[in-house]
């Protein structure tokens, strides 16, 4: 190789190494919005957990993007759709995330004679504390595994019983320390800025412990969907706004940056259940189907008058639709590709109409 040649390529790797070094890895940052599709999570009196999950991760990516030059935000899921819990820490793991963010909505069961009462938020990091009361927040978040298709085999035998995560140990490493500063970070703008009540950082056990050896990690159960005012703030435009707000000033302090929040672009929607809603909007009657395959659905309640989109009997079911069966309206929820995807739907739709069952739907009409 001739002196000219060499110092030619000497000079392009100097080159091409000076061009990679002006162009830093952007700081990314995985949003999870918790449950979706066909899992909705806890259900409120008029809105799902899976819905007020995803308007605020949206809600937050955009402020993360416009707050931070470097920092890239990417969605395990920007839609309604069903995501198994494997797939989104694979997502996270292919991207090579700097931080996971998965957000939720607590909630309490209904033998529980405080749940309409209950509030306050709580950070949750990837811990050894074993206590009931935290035990029981994981395993109704990890429910959605039992929804998969061979989750024990994807999941090497892991069923969300009690028992599977006894036997957790949690990855003694940097990323401990690391999810904890996040986690108090966030947590202080949760109460100080979006005036949540302070339910602490809590240490928990979790399937997505795969995760924590390669990133900081934390868990966001916002407030509880089962009481009503703090139900009806979290699916406002003002209190998902703060919400998101509160989550960026943590980042911001976590990265010991200083930033200057954008100012919301639209004016923020009335705090009320009527603003999801036209308030003389109709349940639409059943769509017109683009092919003859049968959808199977979840049938919830007969009617004998044709009731508003936005009528409490729907308890926040939405998009409800209707089938005629002589004077009768039947109202059903969901649509499903598969018989035993709905009938796995449905005990989550029971807790709120018990005699509810699967139905078979073609070309508009029922199949009985």
């Amino acid at each position: 190789m001739t002196t000219l040649r060499l110092i030619y390529l000497i000079t392009l790797v100097m080159t091409v190494g000076v061009s990679y070094a002006e162009k830093p890895k952007p700081y990314v940052i995985v949003i999870d919005a918790g449950h979706g599709g066909t899992d909705p999570g806890a259900l409120g009196c008029f809105t799902t957990e899976k819905d007020i999950n995803l308007a605020i991760a949206k809600k937050l990516g955009n402020l993360l993007t416009a707050t931070f030059p470097d920092v890239k935000v990417i969605y395990t899921r920007s839609t309604d759709v069903f995501v198994k819990i494997r797939d989104r820490m694979q997502k996270a793991k292919d991207v090579n995330a700097d931080l996971f963010i998965s957000i939720h909505c607590n909630s309490a069961a209904k033998e529980n004679p405080n749940r309409t009462s209950l509030s306050g938020t709580s950070v949750y990091i990837l811990g050894n504390e074993n206590t009931d009361k935290n035990l029981s927040v994981v395993m109704a978040e990890n429910a959605a595994i039992l929804l998969e298709d061979d989750y024990k085999t994807k999941y090497q035998g892991f069923d969300n019983s009690p028992e599977q995560y006894i036997f957790m140990e949690i990855c003694q490493s940097k990323m401990v320390g690391k999810s904890i500063e996040l986690a108090e970070k966030v947590q202080s703008q949760l109460v100080k800025h979006a005036g949540l009540r302070d339910n602490k950082v809590r240490q928990t056990q979790a399937i997505w412990l795969v995760l924590h050896s390669t990133m900081p990690l934390i868990f966001l159960e916002v407030d509880f969907i089962c009481n009503p005012e703090r139900e009806k703030y979290m699916a406002s435009e003002t209190g998902q706004r703060k919400i998101a707000e509160a989550v960026v000033n943590g980042i911001a302090a976590y990265r010991n940056t200083k930033i200057t929040l954008p100012k919301p672009t639209t004016p923020d929607a009335p705090q009320s259940p009527e603003v999801r809603e036209p308030e003389k909007a109709q349940p639409t009657p059943s769509p017109t189907q683009t092919s003859s395959d049968p959808t199977y659905h979840i049938q919830i309640f007969v009617a004998a008058d044709q009731l508003q989109a936005n009528s409490p009997k729907f308890k926040g079911l939405t998009p409800a639709h209707y089938y005629r069966d002589g004077s009768a309206y039947k109202y059903y929820y969901g649509s499903y590709p598969t018989q035993d995807a709905a009938r796995k739907a449905l005990p989550e739709v029971k807790r709120l109409f018990p005699d509810a069952f699967v139905i078979t739907m073609q070309e508009g009409k029922r199949i009985k």
